[in-house]
């Protein structure tokens, strides 16, 4: 019973936790006061689907602030000259672009032991005679018994993951720099270095962060 109590135990430190994030962050002094109306955001370093997810995912977290998910501006069906970059943004609509970049990607997993699961089944037969002989009876015949177990092994890791990408967040009109930094996110558990876990906890982060700094109304 202590061992399975144990192997339960440590299942479900492999499998608990969530993703964190921290966003280490500097505001352009040229922009203290600055707040932007409508946003523009992209993902670069990664593949398109988390790209999607992570334009999409941020823009839903902004809200009520106007965005624009990147992929639907300058969709990844061609290379764009910077002209085109530019009229494209201008047409958008938005006064600031948001990019995260990723920077790293790292993740590891590490065998922590087996658990094994053992079950054994069982069942006997018997099978004989009674004879009476006055007021005694006599029983005579043969017991038989078969067992069986199973057993199942399985191998247990513990998973672990960082992520660090950098931010920018530019003026439209003018290119400039108007905040800039890096987050990283790390998790351990094997619901929690997911991309979906990880995509939710950065973004989560981002929009907080620009929320505190007041730089989107």
């Amino acid at each position: 019973m202590f061992a399975r109590t144990l192997a339960i135990v440590a299942i479900s430190s492999m499998a608990a936790g969530c993703a964190s994030s921290k966003v280490t962050a500097f505001r352009d002094p040229a922009y203290a006061n600055a707040q932007f109306s409508k946003l523009l955001v992209f993902g670069r370093g990664m593949d398109i689907e988390a790209a999607t997810a992570v334009e999409r995912e941020l823009c839903k977290k902004l809200a009520p602030t106007p965005c624009t998910a990147g992929i639907t501006v300058l969709p990844p069906t061609r290379p764009y000259t910077n002209d085109e970059v530019i009229a494209r943004i201008a047409q958008s609509g938005a006064d600031a672009v948001l990019v995260l970049s990723l920077l790293a990607d790292n993740a590891d997993s590490r065998y922590i032991g087996t658990y094994t699961n053992s079950e054994t089944t069982g069942s006997s037969a018997s099978s004989g005679s009674v004879n009476l002989y006055g007021n005694t009876a006599y029983w005579s015949g043969a017991t038989t018994a078969s067992s069986s177990t199973t057993s199942v092994s399985t191998p247990m890791y513990s998973y672990s993951r960082e992520v660090r990408g950098a931010l920018t967040l530019f003026e439209s009109a003018s290119g400039n720099v108007a905040w800039s930094g890096q987050i990283r996110t790390s998790g351990q558990g094997m619901f929690t270095v997911t991309d979906d876990e990880f995509i939710r906890s950065m973004t989560s982060r981002i929009a907080k962060d620009i929320r505190t700094a007041r730089l989107v109304r």
